[in-house]
């Protein structure tokens, strides 16, 4: 299709983006095609590169000249129309009159040039294309903004040298810079950079395994990702059982540990969760039902808990659950995290919220609503703090969580949760995942997971949340450790305070866990993680 066409070529344009590029076992083509043999520059190819230029010499995207691959000489604008037509098998069957006048039919290149610009992907200027000219950084990103028919938008970064572009390619370098599908370095976008002949081979196999690989669409599920899914829960619940051996009311290693466990496909014993209904009635007792003065979320994730195990929350040792949360003013002292986690424990299973006299402010949903509603920061996503300046994508997601049984019929939710499904789509790093501040962490792209999931946004197909070819599935599997565990932040990454980079977190674990439940339940047609209308009890 053509909507594959234009996904594939903005999966394989962002691999222009300075010299971190795609690398593949080089062992894969030099099984199959001996370069050394091809080419006597072989020893010249950046490492990069080696396996990608084998492939597309095997496809035959690409051709060397006089034994030699050149892979540092500039690609010039016919070289690069006749490799984009080959990838993407453009029809060059058609009669068709040029539309250049130094194109001519006689030219090797006319068929090439003539295709791709039939379908839009290429121009030129005055009437000439400048086919012996090498293609630039800046053409490439005025070719993808066309391709992709994207929207104009000021990029949020500083381009340090957008005065050294073209007029003409200023707005498409600044939204090619905001959609990150290609960036520069240090010194800058370089728009008038030529494309070497070794980055052309790498940008024409991406492509090429793009289409081979026949990507589902965008509403369909790849049966050997849910297998993968599968697999990992099965693992990831294991490794929590083992690290959590006596599950209690807790943050950690407790309640969201029972709520993974309980809507998962995983096997539990049933005196795993007999044990955590045990440790609650206890500590119930011990507190009086008094879980917490101000973090009303302890309630909130007894009530999730419960509810998935299909027990009772408004006679739990004698006291209900759903008491405290009927005190509007104690409720929201937590600030935005009381009325999210009060809206997703009360709808899990449509509880009413009890009327309870003596309190200051009767909680409401629409009280708890607006209140949400009305901390929306103007860039369309949400924070922590009630001043914050700028967007947090943990925080964004939750409320998302929270305002999702109200989509469809608010219509003023409804806007909200578009706008900061758009501020998502952006604040997504180019690996496929999110930060939360200078840390890109685990989190952060377990609670996008459980918020594309629950609208039934497929998070690893939906071509909002897939950057470079990484969906937020595949940036959340990067995270997995052999054990079974997550880590929070990767070896390498920025401490932000949690567990340490590379160290096996178990509240890491427990989001991971719970988000990929989500999305297995989503894809499998199940109720939503936190949509426990289907258990009985």
């Amino acid at each position: 299709m053509r909507k594959n066409r234009f996904v594939a070529w903005a999966l394989v344009i962002s691999l222009l983006l300075s010299t971190g590029f795609w690398s593949r076992d080089a062992a894969s083509a030099a099984s199959r095609v001996d370069l050394h043999h091809l080419y006597t520059d072989a020893d010249a190819f950046s490492d990069w590169a080696y396996s990608a230029i084998g492939d597309a010499t095997q496809n035959g995207f690409v051709q060397g000249s006089n034994g030699k691959f050149n892979p540092k000489a500039a690609v010039t604008r016919a070289e690069f129309a006749k490799m984009l037509v080959s990838v993407l098998k453009l029809d060059m069957t058609l009669d068709r009159a040029g539309n250049f006048t130094d194109v001519a039919k006689k030219d090797w290149f006319y068929p090439y040039v003539t295709a791709a610009d039939h379908a839009g992907y290429m121009s030129g200027f005055n009437e000439r294309f400048n086919p012996n000219e090498s293609i630039t950084r800046e053409q490439l990103a005025a070719t993808l903004v066309r391709a992709l028919a994207i929207e104009p938008i000021k990029s949020p970064a500083v381009i340090k040298d957008i005065d050294a572009a073209a007029a003409w390619a200023k707005a498409d370098i600044e939204t090619i810079v905001a959609f990150e599908l290609m960036t520069g370095d240090q010194s800058g976008f370089q728009p008038k950079a030529s494309v070497t002949r070794e980055m052309a081979a790498v940008v024409a196999m991406r492509a090429y395994d793009y289409k081979l690989a026949e990507k589902p669409a965008e509403n369909e599920t790849d049966p050997d990702k849910i297998d993968a899914i599968t697999k990992q829960i099965i693992q990831t619940a294991a490794f929590m059982q083992k690290a959590v051996t006596d599950p209690a009311i807790a943050s950690v290693g407790g309640d969201w540990t029972i709520v993974a466990l309980a809507r998962s496909s995983a096997a539990v014993p049933d005196a795993y969760f007999a044990n955590y209904l045990s440790n609650v009635e206890k500590t119930m007792k011990e507190k009086a039902g008094k879980l917490h003065s101000v973090k009303y979320t302890e309630y909130d994730r007894v009530i999730l808990a419960l509810t998935a195990l299909g027990k009772n929350i408004d006679d739990v040792a004698g006291y209900s659950l759903r008491e405290p949360l009927a005190d509007y003013e104690t409720l929201i002292k937590q600030g935005i995290n009381g009325p999210i986690f009060a809206l997703i424990a009360l709808d899990s299973k449509h509880y009413e919220i009890p009327v309870v006299a003596g309190v200051k402010t009767q909680t409401t949903r629409e009280l708890l609503i607006d209140f949400i509603l009305n901390r929306e920061l103007q860039d369309g996503g949400w924070a922590l703090g009630a001043n914050a300046d700028a967007a947090d994508a943990d925080v964004t997601a939750m409320v998302i969580q929270g305002l999702t049984p109200y989509y469809e019929t608010k219509d003023n939710v409804k806007a909200a949760v578009d706008r900061a499904i758009t501020w998502l789509s952006k604040a997504q790093s180019a690996d496929g995942g999110f930060a939360s501040g200078d840390s890109v962490s685990s989190e952060s792209v377990a609670q996008v997971i459980v918020a594309l999931s629950g609208l039934g946004i497929h998070p690893h197909q939906d071509s909002r949340f897939v950057k470079n070819g990484y969906s937020t599935i595949d940036a959340l599997l990067s995270f997995a450790a052999p054990n079974g565990g997550f880590y929070h932040v990767k070896q390498g990454g920025t401490d932000n305070g949690g567990a340490k980079p590379g160290e096996v977190d178990l509240m890491a674990s427990d989001q991971a866990l719970y988000s990929l439940v989500a999305y297995e339940r989503m894809v499998k047609g199940q109720t939503g993680l936190y949509d426990m209308t289907d258990v009985k009890g």
